[in-house]
């Protein structure tokens, strides 16, 4: 190979190296998942199915499925979850994915813990179309949120809940490289340096609605290389605020909405010259409960999450055992021109005690 394709490819690496190595997550449905930089659109915490099919409108949203950490403060108990995601990109890798938590009420301090891990890898590597590039990714997240309620004065109707969390530990890579033996030609790794920061709250006036806030800071680092140049670095900082609404009109069905705005800064933030993005974009769900038997039922869902619809359907089992399952036809939407879109399947089983 000429040192002119070699330098063709390795431009095209380390533009694919950073988008996927500083793209968002949490949560997410970005192609690394942990990190964040050039398309911040998810919420940081992993989706579990039911939030995924609700459009991961959950800033508002009690429970166990909620992105926002003062949410656990309304949990009936402990609760274990496991899911497992599968997303075949059209011109790009395959990936499996696996997410699980923990939830446990505090003692002395009272309240509840929410421990929460996901992982992202390459299922094989694939001869992208559009870039004739083979990939291999992996990233990692390990986090906690904790909430607890707060005493409200006898005059304010409701509760109230405060919670803070994040995830101190969230390494990503991707690797390129050219096909059959080509050797490797670019490398990306990221994490956040401080750890992802987040807290909320969540008040409910009535059982007919629930307002949710909650705002996150992360200062990232990434760094991409590729043989013959220069290592490239960069920090970022992530400063978001989410806000959104939870509406009940009866005891089987709920509504929800919720706004993010915010910005990222940094040279990485979609290469841009001035390393400045700004966020601004709503999601919407829905939730329908239909009983069965006194102990089995099922959960109908349905949402919108960057103009895109999703689905979703959760099984109520005996002993408070569940099975649920969601939808997102564009998984890391923003990676479509690169590796073509791809539809994420979702399927967790998880116990409340």
């Amino acid at each position: 190979m000429v040192p002119r394709q070699i330098a063709a490819y390795g431009i095209v690496a380390v533009a694919l190296v950073v988008l996927c190595a500083g793209n968002a997550t949490a949560g997410d449905a970005s192609l690394t998942g942990a990190t964040r930089g050039i398309s911040l659109h998810l919420s940081y915490y992993p989706a579990t199915p039911r939030a995924a099919g609700m459009g991961v409108s959950t800033v508002a949203l009690g429970g166990v499925d909620s992105h926002n950490p003062a949410a656990v403060a309304f949990v009936h108990g402990p609760d274990v979850a496991f899911d497992y995601g599968r997303c075949n990109f059209r011109s790009g890798p395959d990936l499996d994915m696996y997410r699980g938590h923990v939830v446990f009420p505090m003692p002395v301090v009272g309240g509840y813990m929410k421990i929460m891990g996901l992982g992202i890898g390459t299922r094989n590597e694939h001869d992208t179309t559009n870039l004739g590039l083979d990939l291999n990714i992996w990233a990692r997240e390990f986090g906690f949120a904790y909430g607890r309620e707060i005493p409200l004065p006898d005059s304010i109707p409701g509760r109230l809940a405060f919670g803070a969390g994040g995830f101190p530990s969230d390494p990503s890579e991707v690797r390129a490289s050219i096909p059959d033996g080509g050797g490797r030609i670019g490398h990306g790794r990221a994490h956040s340096e401080i750890g992802s920061l987040r807290a909320g709250l969540l008040y409910e006036p009535t059982e007919m609605f629930a307002f949710g806030v909650q705002y996150t800071h992360i200062l990232d680092y990434l760094y991409a290389n590729y043989p013959g140049a220069p290592r490239q670095h960069d920090r970022y900082h992530v400063n978001l605020v989410q806000y959104g609404l939870a509406f009940k009109p009866d005891s089987k069905t709920v509504i929800t909405a919720q706004h993010l705005t915010g910005s990222a800064s940094g040279q990485s933030v979609y290469m841009s010259p001035d390393g400045h993005q700004q966020f601004d974009y709503f999601s919407m769900g829905i939730e329908r409960k239909v009983p069965i038997t006194e102990t089995c039922g099922l959960a109908l869902r349905a949402g919108m999450y960057r103009g895109e619809f999703t689905c979703g359907l959760g099984v109520s089992l005996p002993k408070d055992f569940r099975v649920d399952y969601a939808y997102m036809p564009h998984f890391a939407y923003d990676l479509r021109n690169e590796l073509g879109t791809a539809a994420l399947h979702t399927i967790g089983v998880g116990k409340s005690f």
